[in-house]
């Protein structure tokens, strides 16, 4: 009987034994090994025996861990009083530092990170800062980064997640925006009446250029009318001179004689008793019935 009890208890101690001296560290994780309270070495992921009873190891994970930050009161240049919320992405890289160099790397990278963001805000008036984030978070993130290496972490990435004025600063800027826009619709408003007024002093300009046009045009045609009513009865004249000529110069002397017979003839029938003429007049009174007579042939 009493080697059996003995036997269950070296079952129990072998057990307790083992169970001591095993660890398996999970992937992402990593162990580090105290003996005696001392740094003895790092474990990766995996199955790891240590001394029993007397080593100890603390669980640190390497993977990536993002943090949400607090919202943080911040003061610009200009003193403006701002809310500013700000997330950020880190992971360890000395799992020795991470464990021994610092108390508590998070919450001192935590504390540098909101020193750091008043510090950078602090420098910069609240326009810069509204219209800024992505220059504020490379600057952060390039300060930040110098001081948490030697926490044995890394920052990854930084980002400023809300930036918010306070309540009497947002009541301005609403009032300031809302003016602006009231200005610009006032602006675009008298722009837009300027054009119009504009298209129509062209299109007045453009029917009183087409009246214009047409009514000189008008004047033209008819001035040509007349210049070609006139033309055409110079035309007409002169073919009736021309033709007048042709006959003239076609009659025979003798037609002429016969003609102031006819006349002297005429001269003698009528109630005058004595006619007194020149010579020459006597000869030319034989022409004047020709050339009436050619008259009415030219006319026809």
């Amino acid at each position: 009987m009493l080697g059996l009890i003995i036997g269950i208890i070296v079952v129990l101690l072998v057990v307790a034994v083992l169970l001591a001296a095993i660890r398996i560290i999970t992937q992402p994780n990593q162990g580090v090994v105290l003996t005696f309270g001392k740094f003895e070495r790092v474990l990766s992921s995996g199955f790891h025996f240590i001394k029993p009873f007397i080593s100890h190891v603390i669980v640190v994970n390497t993977a990536q861990t993002p943090v949400d930050l607090d919202q943080q009161v911040v003061i610009t240049k200009d003193n403006a009083e701002i809310s500013v919320k700000i997330s950020l992405k880190y992971h360890v890289t000395n799992i020795e530092d991470f464990v021994f160099k610092n108390e508590d790397s998070v919450r001192s990278m935590i504390q540098d990170t909101r020193a750091a963001l008043r510090g950078i805000i602090g420098n910069k008036e609240l326009n810069e800062v509204l219209n800024g984030t992505q220059e504020i978070n490379a600057a952060l993130f390039k300060e930040i980064s110098s001081v948490t290496a030697g926490y044995g972490l890394n920052v990854d990435r930084v980002n400023i997640d809300s930036v918010n004025p306070s309540a009497d600063i947002q009541a301005s800027m609403n009032k300031l925006l809302q003016a602006t826009r009231e200005r610009d619709a006032t602006i675009a408003t008298a722009e837009g009446k300027s054009r119009s007024i504009t298209l129509e002093n062209e299109a007045n300009n453009q029917a009183l250029l087409a009246t214009n046009t047409a009514q000189n045009q008008a004047l033209v045609n008819s001035a040509t009318a007349k210049a070609t009513a006139i033309q055409t009865e110079a035309d007409a004249d002169a073919y009736r001179m021309r033709i007048l000529n042709e006959a003239l110069s076609k009659s025979s002397e003798n037609y002429f004689i016969f003609q102031n017979i006819e006349a002297f003839k005429e001269l003698a029938n009528s109630d005058a008793n004595t006619v007194v003429m020149p010579n020459q007049t006597i000869d030319s009174l034989g022409m004047i019935p020709a050339l009436t007579k050619l008259g009415k042939l030219t006319t026809k």
